[in-house]
């Protein structure tokens, strides 16, 4: 793994943050996930940057389609929304090939009328004349012959614009995808079509934007100087916590943090590119596949300090990947059998401090490297931009272990792979002044 190491001098001003222990008892049943009526349906949540050669995942969206009634790959039916795209029929005609490649009768496979924009690569049709066809019942009275539906990337407003009222409630097209989820089907979306799936979707914003100046509810994506993290109604399919995808690829865990913590989720989830958070709502678990991880961050015991810039103690955080499960009631993990324990068997000393934590990559390297497959207790990494040539401000990340922690490590097809579970994160501020010593000779 790469190392990150800082070479220019500077100090650290510190905004006097002390990390608050909470004593509670914590319990093993989470309120609002245990007591909250699930549907009985299933969802393929994609960070995005979806290969067609990822059998896994796309196997995994077929096999829960066919569970739905039964059906095989000969008869299961699947609708594809491709509203998001800017080239809405060239998109969701690609993942109808694939969905063809994996199986599925090409005539069982139907893209949705419904988009914004026109796409250039179809001369006899203009798609933005389906603007409107997410209010129509005729189209609505198809939903219910599918197994699945799958939505595809882009912008992810164009969703909730085409497929919401002007009152934000679902419109017949949604109200039939709602119904028959709630049945059993499967829904699945890759990058625009995995941000849907919360109540709270995040439509903009970088992790330092969000963790300097907080959240903001007016659409910022084409701002370059408004960097929050902007937050908007989602279609509220998964409804235990804000989902946030390209997630370790684009270092985007600052701006879920704010997110959550400013919508009181006790619990919010990251999707890295080319991996998928499966939701089976009728066990009320969440299945980590692909080439990449799901991070979880449970806020239970979390406290936030006030009148500061944003810090934040004891948030728990995991990392799961290749088939893990995390339990939604018991907050409990089921770990692949391909690994064993880090804890008394640590392979690495303790390295140097990470110095852009929101470098694609870094987070679970902190997580895996630094920690729990680490002879260190304690692993700290910083988040700064700087102002001027010489001051900047930016957050420290301290990553705990304690009693709770676990770290499991081993190899599939001679490739690591990691778990590493209930590791404690605090977050505090900081300010930076660089200082240049002068060489010998004035120089």
């Amino acid at each position: 793994m790469r190392k990150f190491v800082l070479i220019l001098v500077f100090m650290l001003i510190c905004s006097g943050f002390t990390p608050i222990v909470n004593g509670a008892v914590k319990g093993t049943i989470v309120g609002p996930v245990a007591d909250k009526p699930q549907d009985k349906g299933a969802l393929v949540i994609v960070g995005g940057a979806l290969d067609p050669n990822n059998e896994e995942i796309y196997d995994a969206f077929l096999n829960l389609a066919m569970e739905y009634r039964e059906t095989t790959l000969d008869t299961v039916k699947i609708a594809i929304v491709p509203t998001a795209s800017a080239s809405p029929y060239s998109s969701a005609n690609s993942y109808k090939q694939d969905f063809v490649h994996y199986g599925v009768q090409e005539d069982h496979i139907t893209i949705l009328p419904i988009a914004v924009s026109d796409d250039d690569d179809t001369e006899d049709i203009d798609e933005s004349l389906w603007a409107d066809n997410g209010m129509s019942e005729e189209l609505a009275s198809t939903i219910s012959d599918y197994d699945a539906v799958w939505f595809v990337g882009g912008n992810q407003l164009l969703y909730t614009e085409t497929l919401l009222t002007d009152l934000g409630e679902d419109g017949p097209v949604l109200r039939e995808i709602r119904s028959i989820y709630e049945s059993g089907a499967v829904l699945g979306g890759s990058s625009a079509g995995a941000a849907i799936m919360s109540d709270t979707m995040i439509g903009a914003g970088t992790s330092l934007g969000a963790l300097n100046d907080g959240v903001t509810y007016t659409d910022n994506y084409d701002d370059p100087k408004d960097n929050r993290v902007f937050l908007t109604q989602g279609l509220g399919f998964f409804d235990v916590g804000v989902v946030d995808q390209h997630f370790i690829e684009r270092g985007r865990f600052g701006r879920l943090i704010v997110a959550a913590s400013h919508e009181q989720d006790e619990l919010a989830f990251g999707v890295d590119e080319n991996t998928a958070m499966v939701v089976r709502n009728a066990d009320k678990t969440i299945t980590a596949i692909g080439e990449s991880g799901v991070m979880i961050f449970d806020f239970e015991n979390a406290i936030k300090e006030k009148d500061t810039r944003f810090s934040m103690s004891d948030i728990k955080v995991s990392y799961i990947e290749k088939g893990d499960v995390f339990h939604l009631d018991t907050k409990t993990f089921d770990i692949i059998e391909n690994r064993d324990t880090t804890k008394g068997y640590e392979y690495y000393t303790p390295n140097p401090m990470t110095t852009d934590i929101f470098v694609a990559g870094a987070l679970p390297k902190v997580l895996t490297y630094d920690l729990v497959d680490n002879e260190a207790k304690e692993a700290k990494a910083l988040g700064f931009e700087m102002k001027n040539d010489v001051q900047g401000n930016g957050f420290i990340f301290t990553f705990r272990e304690t009693d709770e922690t676990e770290g499991y490590w081993g190899k599939i097809d001679g490739v690591e792979t990691y778990a590493a579970l209930n590791v404690m994160m605090d977050i505090s501020p900081m300010d930076i002044k660089l200082s240049f010593k002068k060489q010998r000779n004035g120089k």
